[in-house]
């Protein structure tokens, strides 16, 4: 009952936050859309991609990749900055305080913003399909797992850039190094295979790298469970390292905030 309603408090708090700033939310998303038709032009340029072309061409191979970075960018994004604006009211030390298990609060306080993630996501998927993308064939089953598995790789990685909060006053540098590496591994713009030999090991390590790939050929190629099953393993390893590392880190910040001050620091 209790994480019930912490949850229900923070996904209340987070809406009201964007719905009081209805242009900018929509404005957001708006700038979010204007990637698609972009991409659909450069397909038209660079038709033939070989690799690509199981996916049903260039623009599909990219506005899938490109949903998926915008769920994971949007969910840390949000993650953060709820943490921070937290931190700059004075809330985050009461949070840590409370009742609630210390890692219930670092989850709630993320999950609002994967809602948000959630309509990026398909307002992507959803202009590409109205630009010719073919989901026709889609496996919506595979395909709402995989982006599970993928939230809670990226809360996991959301937690990591979070631990950085509770000690530092100013921007956070590792949700950018979380972002450009990842689009510059993860296939997103192009395939990994035509990474160099010890980029593309790194490539394998990045939980994105495997979310688009499962999301790209769940909605694309309808593939089946046992034709993704390496993909869905990977995932699972790397969530399975990640998230105690991420809630160690956030541990450590935070014993480190209590004593020098900066946890309620604005």
């Amino acid at each position: 009952m209790l994480a019930g309603s912490v949850a229900w408090a923070f996904l209340v708090r987070d809406v009201r936050i964007e719905t009081s700033h209805k242009a900018g939310f929509a404005f957001r998303l708006f700038a979010a859309l204007m990637g698609v038709p972009i991409f659909f032009f450069v397909a038209r340029a660079v038709r033939g991609v070989g690799a690509v072309e199981g996916f049903g061409g260039y623009f599909a191979f990219v506005i899938v990749g490109l949903a998926a970075t915008a769920y994971m960018s949007v969910g840390i994004g949000t993650f953060v900055g709820s943490l921070r604006r937290s931190q700059a009211t004075g809330a985050l030390e009461l949070m840590v305080l409370s009742r609630t298990p210390f890692s219930l609060v670092l989850l709630f306080s993320s999950l609002p913003g994967y809602l948000l993630a959630l309509l990026s996501f398909g307002g992507l998927i959803g202009m590409g399909a109205v630009l010719g993308m073919d989901v026709g064939q889609a496996n919506i089953p595979l395909a709402v797992v995989s982006l599970v598995l993928a939230t809670a790789a990226f809360v996991a990685l959301g937690l990591l850039a979070a631990s950085v909060i509770f000690v530092t006053s100013g921007g956070n540098p590792v949700s950018w190094v979380i972002r450009a590496a990842s689009i510059v591994l993860a296939g997103i713009f192009y395939p990994v295979s035509v990474l160099p030999g010890a980029l593309g090991a790194v490539a394998e390590v990045v939980p994105l790298t495997h979310a688009a790939e499962l999301l790209r050929r769940s909605l694309l190629n309808g593939d089946g469970w046992a034709d993704v099953r390496h993909e869905l393993m990977a995932l699972l390893a790397i969530t399975a390292v990640l998230m105690p590392l991420g809630v160690a880190a956030c541990r450590l910040t935070l014993r480190v905030a209590r004593t020098d001050g900066s946890l309620s620091q604005r």
